[in-house]
This record gives C-alpha cells, structure tokens and sequence, in this order.
C-alpha cells in the first residue's frame, strides 16, 4: 500500500470520526432538529416566481430599458382569451358574457377590452373611426334612420312587435288600396303616418328584428347575464345569415371565426391568481354556451403554465429519483438498513437545502426548481461511497468503529474532494452575468455542502449504531491469479469485463481515442434551440393557443414597445416602422389624438366634419324609458303569434320565380321559425328564474343598450379634437406613461418564438429604435445571454476543478489525468448528440458545468484510491463498485427528468443521464487502462502473470 500523506483533510476526517465514535448524540439531535425547523420555515417561506425578468440582472442595458418602460407602464401583460366556433353569434356572445364576469371582478382583473364599445370609448368615441370607416357609419345612419326611430320608441318587446304589427297591417293595407280594393282594411283604423309607410322601409328592419329574436331565445335558454344586440345589427347591410349581422368593433381573425378578449391582473401579486380566476369565468361562461372552443394564452399565462408543469414535474422526479436511487442501492448492496439510512441523510441534506434557498434566496424559478432531482442524483454519491468503503472494511475484519474510521479517514477524502469539486463546478455560475443562472448556482452549489454534511455526520453514526451484524471476513483473491483462473466464471460480470479491457491495456486505450476522434464531426453539428415554446409540454394548452393565434392572425400576442417624448416624435418614428417588412401591426395613439401646439390637420378636421354630421343626423332622435310593468309571457306570445301571421303571409306574396323575391321569402320564412322558437320557449319549464324574469332582463339589456349608446353618441364633444386628457382611463394608461410619453406597440409579422424570425425583428426595430424593448427583445437577450452564460460557468467550472485537483494530488500528471475521462465522456456526449440530431436548449444546455463536475469526481475517486493502493483493479476493492452504483443513482436521479411533460425539464434528464453515463464509462474504462499503461512494465508483468 503507498503511503498516505497526512493532509488537512485527513486530520480533519480524524476527528470527525472520533466525534462519531464518542459523542454521537451532539451529531445527531441538532441536525434532527433544524432538519424540523427547515421543513416547517420553508413550507411558509418559499415562493415561486413566473417571470422570466426576474432571472436577468438589471445591470444590463436592455434590462434597464425594460425596467424603465415597466416604471413607465406598470401595467401587466395580457392576458388573452380565444373564442373559436363556427357560429360568430355564439362568439360574440360569448366574449360578451365573460368580459362581463371580468368586469365584475376588478381585484383580479383590470384593463378588460373585447370591443371598440363606442358608449365605453368617452365623449369623443366616433374619433377614434379612421375616416372611412366614419364616412360609412354616417351614410349606414342616414339610410336606416327610419329603423332607428322605430326603434328609439320602443318602450318593451310586447311594443315593438305590436308597432311592427301595426306596420304589417298598414302596409297590407295600402298594398291592396293600390290593387284598387279600397276600403278593405284602412277604414279609419291606421294613422296618416302608418299609412304612408311601404314595404320596403319595414323590410329594412327585419335583420334587426332577426338578431332580436335570436337573442330574447339565447337569454331563455341559457342562464347568466343576457346579452344585447351589437350596434352592427341596427345597420343590417349583411343577411341575416351572418346572425349578428357583422362582427364590427370586435377583435376577431380568420375571418371572425376567432375572437379575442384581453384584460391584464390587477397587480404583480395577483397575477397567478387571476390566471386560475380567468379559468374558472371561462369555465361558467362554456356552460352557458356550449360547443365553443376556448383557451387562455399571453405571457403571463405561458410563464405560470410553465411554472406549473416544472414544479409537477420536479415534485414526481424527485419522489421517482428516491424510489430508484434506493432500488439501484439495494441491488447494488443486497442489503436494506444502510441503503435506507443513506437515503433518510440525503432527505435531511434536501431539507437543510430548501431552508438555505428559502434563507439566501427566498424564491425558486423556471431554473432552480429543478434542483431537488439533481442534489438526489449527486449527494447520494457520498453515501454509496462511504458504505461501500465500510462494508469493504467489516469484510476484511475490522470493527464497525475501525472500518467507519478507516472509511472517513481514506475514502472521505475522495467524497470530500468530490463534494467540494461539483460544489465549486455549480458556484462556478456565480462568475456569469444571469441572475437565475447565478442563484442556481448558489442553491446547488450550497445544497452540494449541505447535503455532504449528514452524509459525513448522521450516516457515520447511523452504521456503526443501528445493526451490528458483522460480515464474515473474506479474502478477495486478484482475478489474475492462477488459483482464481479456475474459478473466473464464478466473478461478477464487472470484474470480468475488467479483465478484458485490463489486459490489453493499450489497445483499449487506443480504441477509445479513436471512438471519441470518430464522435468530433457529429459533435460538430450539435446545434443550440433558442425557441422557448419547444422547451414546454406539448400538451400544454396555452402553447397551443398561442400557436393557433400566430396561425390565424400572422401576428403573436407579444409585442415590443417603443417609447417616444411626444406625439410628434411618435408619428415619424411610425412611419418608419410601418416601412419594416418585418412588422405585422401597429398600436399607438397617434391617428387618433391631435397636438395643441400644431394646426390641426387636414384629416383631423375631415374627422370633426363626419362626426358632426352623424351628431346632426342623431339629433332627432329621443329614446324611450323601458318599461318596468312586469311581463305577460300570454301576451307577448299572442302579439307574437299574430307577427308570425304576418312573416307567413308576406312570405307566400313574395313567393316568386324571381331570385330576388324567392330570397325575400325565404327570408321571411326563416324570421317566421324564429318566432315559432321564441314562442315555445316562453312556455318551457326551467329551472331557477322564470320565462318572464328572463325576458324582462334581456329586454333592460337590449333597450337600454341601445338607448345609452345612441344617447352617447348625441352627446359627442366635438368642439375640438381629441387630446391626452380625452381618452378613456383603460387607453390612456395603455398608451400614455406616467411621465406623459406615448408608447408604440409593434407586433411581428412572423413567428417571433423562431429565432431567425426573432433576431430580423429585433435588429430591424433597434435601426430605427435603439431603446425598443419588450418581450420579444427580453426573449432575444435572455436566451442569447443565457446560452453564453452556461458556456462560461462550464469553463470556471473547469478552471476551479483544476485548482482543485492540483490541492488535492499536487501533480500536473494527475491532474491531465483526472480531466482525461471528463475530456472522453464529454466528447462521447456531444457525438451522440450530434448523431441523434438532439439541440442544446435553454434548459439542457446546464449539463456543460455539471458534466464537468461528474467527470472530475469520479475520476478524483478512482485516482485517489490508485494512490492509495497502487492497485488499478477498481472492482478487486469497493472503489469501482462505489463509481459505477453512484453512477447508476445519479442517472437515475436526472432520468426521472425524463418522465416530465415540460419538454425543457426531460431534455435536462436526458443530456445528464446521457452525460453521466460516458464519463462514468470512461472513468471505470480509460483512467484504469491509462494508469495500467503509465505502470512500469516489470511491475505490470507482475500483476498479469
């Protein structure tokens, strides 16, 4: 045996085991004790954070320009609601009825926007109409200006269908007066204005009359607030096939199949909370309208989703990393007690972990939520190390006391020099510039020490003070002996692979420098994913949606932001960006307001004229109060039944071969089913309010609807053009900071997840715009900085793991000698990868520092008990045994990333799972193999013959 140098470590190990030996109580309560407090100061203390921000330092320029454009607009971002189904009625109706949920909820919810509601918009609403779409309202006002004064009238359903009735009648009537059949049914009964009234001015109201209908039917049907007819349905231009009539001041794509609804959490605190509260609006909402597709996207939404899945994900790998660590421990050992001691020490260290992150931190992210399976898979390392090494002592006949002695003194040098290699190759993260990266770096890194002291403490104690069952001495005879040639099929598969690539150890050697020389062109074309959206569950709905919406609409919900001074500095800077080939969509202020310190413009005050006109045009209006006189569901059926009368008759009169007249028709017989409809639900048996409740609610909605939106726009300040002041609350705050700069928000014509697509966006903006910031820039700098990072942690890593081994072996030799598995292991990893076309991504791409750090420990373990023994038999003692269970655990404590669903987490299991098991390969095979080659020819003919 060589001799061993009395190192610091070794003196220090000495005496940690004569504390075990002789006062093992003050070992043991205390850390029993903080192993309580930790649990308990955790559960209350730890949060969880959502947002990507909050792993970037606020050092960097684009952070500080993100940071200021936050204080600029504190708003949150959207949260957004997709409706999908091809019945735009029912979309509508839909959007209608939550947005009316969310309205009523202004703790969780502010910001609510799902139309372009001109009642909503303030006394300059008709403004905010380009002037085409102005012009159009004016001329749609001018031709259905009879319409709407029947309407205005109205004071209950029962009286408007009784007035259409009475139109029906005098028209009739003057009908058969002109087919010279005078006296039949005028009479005196009909007024002069009734009887100057035509067919066609009462057919204009029909599609009205239509949506009407439909809705009064929706609000008996089904339960919740009723909704009223859209503004659209009074300008009927469309046929009632459409049935709302259009789909204006909506936000809808693909062609109206699709509406959207957005609102934002009402404060940073609420946000996951408003999320699940979002759910559940939409959850009652689909009751009420069934067979519509919904989902929930946004930012807001993708980051807590993702939050969600990681921490399921993580909580199941842990508890599965347990289960296999212990499984892979017991076969390994064929023995319970010490596997479940081991384990029970690293379930303190996890513990002693989560205080110290609730501590120093006090939250967990998208990163550092996966450490718990990564400290599960290394620090049960130190434990199969020391148990293998003690039980190697009992069989060789020492006491329990002797053999933990020896164990600490000897083999805890390796798992102390291990520990403090991986724990510095994690710190190493502290020397990059992204904070999440740095805080992982500091949980692990920590958790790494942390763990490591029950493994050296508690355990200890735990095996020489639980079972004292001895082993039976045995003498491990080398496998190379004569004596052990007759019984070589009798050794464990191990050992006799051992022998194989022992034996010829140079060839073995040359063989796996010609693999790993094989792997460099396919590790060549390993290549790094930027897109964040492949790192989440496939599965997950709000990546689903979010993909439909950049389907549907060629733009993202994720915008960038350009802040200017002024208006007038937002109007040039606009025209710039509408020039971009890049830019899908622009939303800002800037066609809407006017500048009081400039004229106004020629298209402003062609605005002011239009919208004046339309006043002018309104003026005669004056909408009745509805009636509050409680309603007879016979009456309203009968008058029902006489307009259904009326709808048959007209329809066999313009029964026709003509196209126009046969339409017609069919128009008015498709109203007629419509009543029929309306008149049997009047009698249905419900549940909860009654038909009568039903119908008085809708018809308070649907006439004060309209008679406050009408009312509205009569009421137009259209003195002077639109300013600051004039907007409405829940756009100024959109588009007017605090300071009174205006924002400009620009959305990308492409995907903006594909980073081609997100680099051309973001360095064609920042040409025009050198401080834009927003998503899609933060997304370009996180994922660009976060790669770098990783890169630069794995090259500290290896600088500290250098310095390391130099403390501990104190010879450049054995230092190359240490690096040359991770060196192999790390190639092998990156041939496979480049073979099996797997990228980096932002996740996996942490495997670089940790790889590093396994590596090197393994390769200290081995070289370490060499130095020992002078023996490169690894499984003739416990050392080889220890390197490939500990392997073993580890792979399993990053495979059962594997099983997660967040796509990111399993490619992470996957890479250490595939990194661990080539540095483990090649520690057991290259470094015994190149010290069996550097060993003196006498010395190794010695051991072969």
């Amino acid at each position: 045996m060589l001799k061993s140098q009395d190192t610091w470590s070794r003196k220090f190990l000495r005496v940690l085991s004569l504390w075990v030996i002789k006062k093992p109580r003050l070992l043991v309560w205390p850390q029993l004790i903080l192993f309580v407090i930790g649990i308990f100061y955790t559960i209350n203390q730890l949060e969880f954070s959502t947002d990507r921000n909050d792993l970037v330092g606020s050092d960097k320029k684009y952070h500080q320009i993100f940071l200021n454009f936050r204080e600029e607009f504190p708003q949150e971002d959207d949260l957004v609601v997709l409706v999908e189904s091809g019945n735009l009625e029912k979309n509508r109706q839909f959007v209608e009825r939550l947005g009316a949920r969310l309205l009523n909820d202004p703790v969780h919810f502010t910001n609510v926007f799902w139309k372009g509601d001109l009642k909503s918009l303030g006394p300059k609403s008709l403004l905010f109409m380009d002037i085409q779409t102005l012009s159009s309202f004016r001329d749609s006002i001018r031709t259905y200006l009879p319409v709407l004064q029947f309407f205005s009238e109205t004071e209950s359903l029962n009286d408007l269908f009784k007035r259409v009735n009475r139109q029906f009648a005098a028209a009739s009537a003057k009908e058969k007066e002109k087919e010279g059949k005078p006296g039949e049914s005028l009479g005196g009964v009909f007024s002069d204005e009734e009887k100057e009234i035509g067919v066609n001015e009462l057919l204009s109201a029909l599609p009205s009359l239509h949506v009407i209908l439909k809705l009064a039917i929706d609000s008996l049907e089904r339960p919740g607030e009723p909704t009223a007819p859209p503004l659209s349905a009074f300008f009927p231009d469309e046929s009632m096939d459409s049935g709302s009539g259009s789909d204006a001041g909506y936000i809808t794509y693909d062609h109206g199949s699709l509406f959207l609804l957005t609102c934002q959490a009402a404060s940073p605190e609420v946000i996951s909370k408003s999320v699940e509260r979002l759910r559940m609006w939409t959850r009652l909402t689909e009751q009420e309208l069934p067979g519509v597709n919904v989902g929930i996207t946004g930012e807001p939404v993708l980051e807590y989703e993702e939050m969600r899945q990681s921490q399921n994900d993580t909580t199941s790998a842990s508890i599965l990393a347990l289960c296999l660590v212990m499984t892979i421990f017991l076969f390994g050992y064929h023995e319970t007690r010490r596997p479940i001691k081991t384990t029970l020490c690293l379930a303190v260290g996890l513990a002693f972990t989560m205080a110290f992150t609730t501590l120093v931190i006090g939250r967990l992210n998208i990163l550092t939520i996966t450490f718990a399976p990564i400290l599960i898979g290394l620090a049960i390392d130190f434990g199969v190390h020391l148990v293998s090494r003690y039980e190697e002592e009992l069989i060789s006949g020492a006491s329990p006391e002797k053999a933990i002695q020896s164990a600490l003194e000897n083999t805890g040098q390796g798992i102390l020099t291990g520990a403090l290699t991986t724990a510095f190759a994690f710190l190493a993260m502290l020397l990059t510039d992204f904070r999440g990266i740095q805080e992982m770096g500091i949980i692990t890194g920590g958790g790494m020490i942390l763990c490591l002291v029950p493994m050296i403490t508690l355990l200890p104690v735990w095996l020489i003070h639980g079972s004292r069952r001895a082993l039976v001495p045995v003498e491990l005879p080398s496998p190379h002996s004569n004596h052990n040639q007759n019984h070589i099929a009798t050794l464990p598969l191990r050992t006799r692979l051992e022998n194989k690539w022992l034996n010829s150890p140079r060839m073995t050697v040359g063989i796996i420098v010609l693999i790993s020389i094989l792997c460099i062109p396919s590790a060549s074309k390993v290549t790094f994913d930027y897109n964040l959206l492949n790192m989440q569950s496939e599965n997950l709905p709000a990546v689903n949606w979010e993909g439909r919406l950049i389907q549907s609409a060629s733009k993202s919900v994720l915008y960038a932001a350009v802040m200017t001074d002024d208006l007038q500095s937002s109007r040039e800077l606009e025209e710039k960006i509408k020039a971009l080939d890049c830019v899908a969509k622009i939303d800002s202020m800037t066609s809407v307001l006017s500048d009081p310190n400039y004229p106004v413009t020629k298209d402003t005050q062609e605005k002011l004229d239009l919208a004046r006109e339309i006043q002018i045009a309104l003026s005669g209006l004056s909408f009745s109060i509805p009636s509050q006189e409680p309603i007879s569901i016979s009456e309203l059926s009968r008058t029902l039944w006489s307009f259904q009368g009326y709808l048959g008759s007209a329809a066999e009169r313009t029964s026709s071969s003509q196209v126009e007249m046969r339409y017609l028709s069919q128009t008015l017989a498709k109203l007629k089913r419509t009543v029929i409809d309306l008149r049997k639900q009047l009698f249905e048996k419900r549940l909860g309010a009654s038909s009568a409740d039903r119908v008085m609610a809708f018809q308070n909605r649907f006439l004060n609807e309209i008679r406050e939106t009408f009312e509205a726009l009569k009421r137009q300040d259209l003195s002077a053009p639109m300013v600051v002041k004039d907007l409405p609350d829940f756009l100024r705050s959109r588009f007017i900071g605090k300071t009174g700069k205006h924002l400009i928000y620009v959305y990308p014509k492409k995907n903006i997840w594909d980073r081609d697509n997100q680099e051309e966006f973001v360095q064609a903006l920042r040409t025009i715009a050198p401080n834009v910031t927003g998503t899609p820039i933060q997304l370009y700098e996180y994922t660009t900085l976060l790669k770098t990072s990783y890169e630069n942690a794995a090259l500290y890593a290896l600088a500290i793991i250098i310095v390391l081994a130099g403390i501990k072996f104190r010879k450049f030799t054995d230092i190359i000698l240490c690096l040359t598995p991770t060196l192999f292991g790390f190639t092998w990893m990156l041939g496979l990868m480049g073979w099996l076309q797997i990228p980096f991504n932002p996740a996996n791409i942490m495997t670089l520092p940790l790889v590093v750090g396994i590596g090197v420990t393994n390769a200290i373990h081995i070289l370490g008990r060499y130095r020992e023994d002078g023996s490169v038999e690894l499984f003739s003692g416990s050392s080889g045994k220890a390197v490939l269970v500990s392997g073993l655990t580890t792979i399993a404590g990053f495979g059962s990333l594997m099983m997660a669903g967040h796509q990111g987490i399993a490619s992470l299991g996957a890479m250490m799972s595939l990194g661990t098991l080539a540095c483990m390969s090649a520690a057991l095979v290259a470094l015994p193999s190149i010290l069996a080659c550097m060993q003196p020819s006498k010395e190794l003919a010695t051991k072969t013959t």
